[in-house]
């Protein structure tokens, strides 16, 4: 049995557990990296648990070992034996079997811990718009030198010398990576040969930057062709291009941020495409926002923004951009090209 460690919740978390008090939630586990992150921030004597339970009352427990088992010593150790119990991610059907006996019930609350780790006070805002711009400092890094044949762990090189004489240190790791990209945790590269780690010049190099300054994160992505592009390349950078611009455009103040996403598709279709906005507090990204959720833009929100669409047979386009809500709209912080850049 997994043994939790407990503590008062900080500061940091007095508008989460006042909003979990307002939907009726006796409690809220988090069990999404970045939920967890941005939880333990306040509270750094817990160790990075496998689930992390905050209560309204104000105690934050953390416990490691296998999810269902985890989360069944949180609820032990903070006593919340009924009641209703807010999840930021969805659950398998073991943790629902193991709380069946007790009279704890498990809701929904991902819209709930999404805004609240969007929000921020204008000296966040302050301290993402530098830690963008590091990821700003990232993407010159990588573009400087792109060449055809070029090793992709020099990428990482280039990323990190440049970075850390910028005055960064760190980065993190972007859980929703495909396998098959090569990096670090300031960068995430895709596109290359995989059985010599060259670039070469047919395939679309896609890069995401995310470095870390003083615990905030940056987030920027972009992607260069190092030739001419051919027509079904050029048409999905033009549609990725327009695509991202609509949901940028939709973002606006009083409106839902799924509208984002209408706009994106409405604008990338028929293409093969995706895209998620993500919230960036907590050292790292949260699980994207919901297709359905309705949390409404609020000025001074923080939001990533991850976009891509596909050439089926050439390849794919991927930008990504750090965001600011402000009264009239938003504002990219890391301002990378938001185009497929063509090299040569």
């Amino acid at each position: 049995m997994a043994t939790a460690a407990t503590c008062q919740a900080g500061a940091a978390l007095d508008g989460l557990r006042g909003q979990l008090d307002k939907e009726g939630f006796r409690a809220l586990v988090l069990t999404s990296p970045g939920a967890r992150r941005y939880a333990l921030r306040s509270a750094p004597g817990l160790a990075d648990g496998t689930a992390v339970l905050l209560t309204t009352d104000g105690t934050l427990a953390s416990a490691p070992g296998d999810l269902a088992t985890a989360l069944t010593a949180v609820l032990d150790a903070t006593g919340v034996e009924d009641g209703v119990v807010g999840a930021d991610a969805d659950l398998p059907w073991e943790v629902f079997g193991r709380l069946s006996g007790t009279g704890a019930r498990l809701r929904p609350a991902a819209d709930l811990v999404f805004a609240d780790l969007a929000r921020c006070a204008p000296g966040e805002v302050a301290a993402f718009a530098a830690a963008a711009d590091l990821a700003a400092v990232g993407y010159t890094a990588v573009m400087d030198h792109l060449r055809v044949g070029m090793d992709v762990r020099e990428i990482s090189g280039n990323v990190d010398r440049s970075i850390r004489r910028a005055g960064g240190l760190l980065g993190w790791n972007d859980p929703s990576d495909e396998p098959g990209a090569a990096g670090s945790d300031l960068v995430t590269v895709r596109g290359h040969d995989p059985a010599t780690a060259q670039l070469t010049a047919t395939t679309p190099v896609r890069y995401a930057l995310h470095p870390l300054l003083a615990g905030v994160a940056g987030y920027a992505a972009a992607t260069a062709l190092l030739s001419k592009a051919d027509g079904p390349l050029r048409t999905a950078g033009d549609t990725c291009a327009a695509a991202t611009e609509a949901l940028l455009t939709a973002l606006v103040p009083g409106a839902p941020l799924r509208d984002g996403y209408t706009a994106f598709a409405r604008a990338s279709a028929p293409h093969p495409a995706a895209c998620r906005i993500v919230a960036l507090r907590g050292g790292g990204a949260s699980l994207p926002l919901l297709p359905d959720s309705t949390v409404i833009a609020e000025p001074g929100m923080v939001l990533g923004v991850r976009t891509e669409v596909a050439a089926p047979g050439r390849g794919t386009v991927e930008l990504a951009e750090t965001l600011v809500v402000t009264p009239s709209g938003t504002e990219p912080q890391a301002r990378t090209p938001l185009r497929l850049v063509e090299l040569y």
